[in-house]
Formats: structure tokens, C-alpha cells, sequence
């Protein structure tokens, strides 16, 4: 054999052992592990019974399966493979816990898949299948099935951890959201056991994490610290001697809900901070004669299709969506979005105003975004970005109650002013 055709050999067979390797390692990490639910089941060369027999399995043995086939699974058998009739298969299931903080349960084996949920640490899954390095479960208290990352699931579940609060600490808190879920667990799965309006009097006994044990009239049970304030909820009402908004219908978003958090600093979540500022603004815009609808009052999800339709269900006159930003960790600033500038860029422009005048923060100007809820809009509506979360100084900023004070007020003070200018 010449040296060029050795040469040709060589590099053939490296990229058979190449190819073949790949094959390999891509049919092990779509197995799923099933066990023999039969006394004895026999393995074949191929799928059908008029192939030979290569082995048997016991019941209870434990197999992967490759594929499945006209009602036969492909099997590692040895150092091959073979074939068994799959009625005599069931999935080896387990039960696993969350070990993280929040668990996304996606639709398909990939970090950029749909999020169906989050599970919150301690949330109980059945472990039915294993690809790669994700696990294939069922979430009995969402009765959802999907996948999940295997390094996040623990077959024993670890003890909930609760801090008692210092006797210095404890005290009365009070509910600052419109209506607030109380729950037998620190956790979003827990069961209702009553809800709260707001401002009730509550006392607060333990903390765990973003969640506090408080003590209400109704009984006792565990809510987000979030919505628990020392503070009543107080917004100082500022309307102008001439209200425009009188009679409009005003559509108010608050961003995210619910099973989506939206982007999160340190200590706060987007859908919290959201809530919020519509509440806030829909007193004062309530207090001028503007008839408010809120896409959400309380911690709950919506798709953006949903809220589209309520601001077409009420015809609506304006329609706000507001949310928080998240960038670098220098990212600041408070910038609107517009889709369709006929329809939209006004009342962006005369909320952005606003909003600066109001809390002088670093103004990003108003912008063009192809946003679901305001692009499918046909109501005048805008998307609002009210500061970085991303941004630690800047999150304790937003989230403190004068800046909150300071932006509900500059968002009433543009809208008044743009039907001002469009009666």
C-alpha cells in the first residue's frame, strides 16, 4: 500500500470512530430507564417474535430504552443492544425533590424551552424518565408533566428551614396588596387557606427565605413578605385643578404574575414591584373621575394575549403595561416604548415626561419596541420601563416607597396630560 492511500485509510477510520462515537454518546443520552414488570420477558435480535432469542430478563430489572417501535422497545443489552416486547416494560419512576430556590419545568430537554412552571424549593416531582442530564417528571400539585435539570432534584427532600424572628422584630405588619393569599407552606404550591384585603393588620412570626408565617384575624398561614409593609398603604394624592382623564377608560398592566416573576434584583421580583405602582396609580387616576380596569390585582398569570383582550373588551382610551429592567449592574434609568407611532408615541411621550419630571431619574427617552401588548393593541398603549433591577443601588431605589410615590404621580401627571392634548 502506498503512503497516500495509508494516509486515506487512517483519516477514514478516524472519522468512522468519530461519527460512530457521536452516535453513541447521542442514543445513551436519550435513554430512559424502565423496569420488568413480569417474571421473565425474552430479549431479542430484532423486534418481532419470529427473531432469536439473544437473553431474558427478571422482573424488577432495570433497562434503558432506546426507542420504541410497533410495541418493542430497544434495549442496552450487554455490550449491544436488543429488543423487548414493551407491554412488559413500565417506567422506573421515583420520587425526587426541588433542592433549588426555583425550578423551571420546561416542555422539551433545553434551557431555551418553554417555561410551563416554577417549582419552588421542596416541591415533590415523579421522576419518569432520565435524558441526559434532565429528568422527565409529572408535578402532581400542578398536575403538569415536563422536564427538568437532574443536578436540582434530590430523592430525599431536605427539611424546610425556618428562622424564628428575633422578640425585637416581631411586630404588626400590614397588607399592602389589593388582595393577598395566605398559604399552608412558604412556598407558591402551598394551599390557600384564606385571603387578606389590604392594609389588614397582621401579625408576623417567622421567616422563611421571601415568605413570612403571620397571625390575621382569619387564622394564621404563611404569605409572601412582599406584600407585608409596617406601613399602611398611603398614596398622596396630587391631581391637577383641570382633571382630563375624567370619564376615560384607563387599562392598567402590571407586568408579569404569577408563575412568571419576571427579572428580579437582590430582594425584589419585577410582578411585585409592578402590582404596586398600578395600584398606586389607579387611586389617583380613580380620584380624578378616570374609570381604571387592572389586567391583575393580585399575584396571578396572565398571557399576553389576555391582557390584549382586555383592553380591547373595554375599549380602552389608554393602556399602560409596567414593568422593570434588567442590564449590567451600572444599567440605569427610566425609559417608554411605542409600537405604532400614529396610535402610541404621544401618550409615550407625555408619560416618559412624566415620570422624569417627577423623579428625576436618568432619562433613556422613549423608544420603538415590538412588545405583544402593545404591538396587537389597537387602543393607544405603551410599554414602561421604570429603572434597573439589575442595578443594586438603583433596585433599592425603586423599590423604596418615596420613589414609588414619585413615579405613580409623574405616570398620573402624563396621562392627564396627554388627553389634555387628545379629547
Amino acid at each position: 500500500m502506498n503512503k497516500s492511500l495509508l494516509r486515506l485509510s487512517i483519516v477514514f477510520a478516524l472519522v468512522l470512530c468519530f461519527a460512530m462515537s457521536s452516535l453513541v454518546s447521542q442514543t445513551q443520552a436519550a435513554a430512559a430507564t424502565f423496569k420488568v414488570n413480569t417474571d421473565t420477558i425474552n430479549v431479542r435480535s430484532k423486534p418481532g417474535t419470529q427473531y432469536s432469542t439473544i437473553g431474558k430478563l427478571k422482573r424488577d430489572q432495570i433497562v434503558s430504552v432506546l426507542e420504541q417501535k410497533n410495541n418493542w422497545s430497544k434495549i442496552t443489552y450487554g455490550k449491544g443492544y436488543g429488543w423487548v416486547y414493551s407491554q412488559y416494560l413500565k417506567p422506573n419512576t421515583w420520587t425526587g425533590y426541588v433542592n433549588g430556590t426555583s425550578l423551571n419545568l420546561r416542555k422539551t430537554t433545553s434551557t431555551k424551552s418553554t417555561s410551563l412552571a416554577y417549582l419552588a424549593k421542596g416541591t415533590s416531582l415523579r421522576v419518569e424518565g432520565i435524558q441526559g442530564s434532565w429528568l422527565k417528571v409529572y408535578v402532581p400539585s400542578k398536575k403538569l408533566r415536563g422536564w427538568v435539570s437532574s443536578k436540582y432534584v434530590s430523592k430525599k427532600a431536605e427539611p424546610v428551614k425556618t428562622t424564628p424572628v428575633p422578640n425585637n422584630s416581631l411586630g404588626t405588619y400590614y397588607n399592602i396588596a389589593s388582595s393577598l393569599n395566605v398559604r399552608s407552606a412558604p412556598t407558591l404550591s402551598g394551599k390557600v387557606l384564606f385571603t387578606i384585603t389590604k392594609n389588614t393588620t397582621v401579625q408576623l412570626l417567622e421567616k422563611n427565605g421571601t415568605w413570612g408565617k403571620i397571625k390575621s384575624s382569619n387564622g394564621t398561614g404563611w404569605a409572601s413578605l412582599t406584600y407585608l409593609s409596617k406601613n399602611k398603604v398611603t398614596v398622596p394624592v396630587s391631581t391637577p385643578l383641570n382633571s382630563f382623564v375624567k370619564g376615560k377608560v384607563i387599562v392598567l398592566d402590571a407586568g408579569h404574575g404569577g408563575q412568571d416573576p419576571g427579572t428580579s434584583g437582590k430582594e425584589n421580583f419585577e410582578k411585585s414591584l409592578s402590582l404596586k405602582i398600578t395600584e398606586a396609580v389607579s387611586t389617583l387616576l380613580s380620584q380624578a373621575g378616570a374609570k381604571v380596569i387592572l389586567t391583575r390585582e393580585s399575584d396571578t398569570y396572565l398571557t399576553l394575549e389576555q391582557r390584549v383582550a382586555i383592553s380591547e373588551k373595554y375599549n380602552a382610551h389608554a393602556f399602560i403595561s409596567i414593568h422593570y429592567n434588567a442590564a449590567g449592574s451600572t444599567s440605569s434609568g427610566i425609559m417608554s416604548f411605542y409600537y405604532k407611532s400614529s396610535k402610541d408615541l404621544q401618550l409615550a411621550k407625555s408619560i416618559q415626561e412624566g415620570m422624569i419630571g417627577s423623579t428625576n431619574m436618568k432619562d433613556l427617552g422613549v423608544r420603538y419596541g415590538n412588545f405583544h401588548v402593545i404591538r396587537e393593541n389597537d387602543q393607544a398603549a405603551t410599554l414602561l420601563e421604570l429603572g434597573f433591577l439589575s442595578n443594586p443601588s438603583e433596585e433599592k431605589r425603586i423599590s423604596s416607597a418615596t420613589f414609588q410615590s414619585q413615579v405613580s404621580q409623574g405616570i398620573f401627571t402624563g396621562i392627564n396630560e396627554y388627553f389634555k392634548n387628545n379629547r
